[in-house]
């Protein structure tokens, strides 16, 4: 089939070059220039997390490298006159000695770090670096060790996407499926994550022969962390989106903090969208979900009736209006996703150019990094 380049008909927010949205079946179309930065790397760490440490001190060095051990944090550094290369997400610690840099120059600058000798000029550079945060060594080993932990788990490129429901059965699970998909067809390597408490797996309405692959529970014995590249290859994948979700429709259950938090950091650095269907709102995992989230949306049938940006279900499709806050537009579910679904092939809705103009409309696909995977 040729596909013919679908995108949305309203202009995207210009606040963040990340969600641009893309035509659906044109993942060659000419896409914008990024909102004006500081350099850095687009892709992530192939080797895990890890940190940079701008300073010439190399007794600073030494300290922070044992903390970034602890923490299974890799460490870099470099001077205070070189180009810094780091991660949108990988913390960016400035020495003592190199604060007055990190004042006059535009960089980025996550935590100060010095000893109770230096506290004066740290604090100093921080009440002209307002998002910067002050560590003082020894004191702060154990916050910065835990600061670099948590942002480790949440290293990685993935643009995680978070999708709730008002109420059940308005369809989250379907929609959550074709916005995977779509992101697969503008050429992300995308997963479906089924975070629902109340889940007895996906599969039957996704296709009526589910591919061999690790299911929770599967990943439930998986013990210890997971690869990125080992997860990509063990997950099952229709017509090249991977899903995560019960294998046996009458399993289900409610999955431990510590494995959603192994899974999701594993699927960030492993995949470039990742959509996690969560069930209806108030989530018993909502912290340890909450954490890995770039965006998180919720489906309802009134307008008015969620907290923060919804999307409108139902029959008829319906155009969003100036007078509803947070509301990103609508989708309607048409009999042929109701017929596709029902005999277990989903994906045979993309045929419709309807149904593609409606995902685009929403604005929820990532744009696809030119180098985001050129590391895998």
């Amino acid at each position: 089939m040729k596909w013919q380049s679908i995108k949305a008909r309203t202009a995207p927010a210009a606040a963040d070059s990340r969600y641009v949205p893309r035509g659906l079946d044109d993942a060659l179309s000419p896409r914008p220039a990024p909102a004006a930065s500081p350099p850095v790397r687009a892709s992530a760490d192939p080797q895990g997390p890890s940190c940079l440490l701008v300073s010439a001190d190399s007794q600073l060095a030494a300290r922070c490298a044992g903390i970034a051990l602890g923490a299974a944090v890799r460490l870099a550094q470099c001077g205070p006159q070189e180009a810094i290369e780091a991660d949108p997400g990988t913390p960016v610690l400035w020495g003592a000695d190199a604060a007055a840099a990190a004042v006059d120059s535009a960089r980025r600058a996550d935590v100060l770090i010095g000893t109770e000798e230096q506290a004066a000029a740290l604090w100093s550079a921080a009440s002209a670096l307002p998002l910067a945060r002050v560590a003082i060594l020894p004191g702060a080993q154990g916050w910065l060790g835990e600061y670099l932990g948590l942002q480790g788990m949440r290293a990685g490129h993935g643009h995680t996407l978070a999708v709730g429901s008002a109420a059940g059965g308005i369809g989250a699970s379907t929609l959550c499926f074709l916005l995977a998909h779509a992101g697969t067809l503008c050429g992300l390597r995308s997963v479906l994550i089924d975070l629902d408490p109340h889940s007895s797996g996906l599969w039957q309405r996704i296709c009526a022969a589910p591919p061999a692959g690790a299911g929770w529970e599967a990943l439930r014995g998986s013990g210890g962390s997971l690869a990125a590249h080992q997860l990509r290859a063990a997950l099952p994948q229709v017509c090249g989106t991977s899903v995560v979700t019960w294998e046996q429709s009458s399993a289900g259950g409610q999955l431990e903090q510590q494995l959603i938090a192994r899974l999701l950091s594993a699927a960030r650095q492993g995949f470039d969208f990742l959509v996690l269907d969560t069930g209806r709102a108030g989530h018993p995992q909502a912290q340890a979900i909450d954490h890995f989230v770039d965006r998180g949306i919720t489906l309802c049938q009134q307008p008015g009736t969620a907290a923060g940006d919804y999307v409108l279900c139902g029959q008829e499709r319906r155009p969003r209006t100036a007078g509803e806050p947070g509301c990103l537009g609508s989708f309607s579910y048409s009999t042929r996703i109701s017929r596709a679904a029902a005999r277990g092939q989903l994906v045979d809705c993309f045929k419709s150019r309807s149904l593609r103009q409606q995902l685009a409309d929403l604005q929820l696909i990532p744009q696809p990094a030119q180098d985001a995977r050129s590391a895998a």
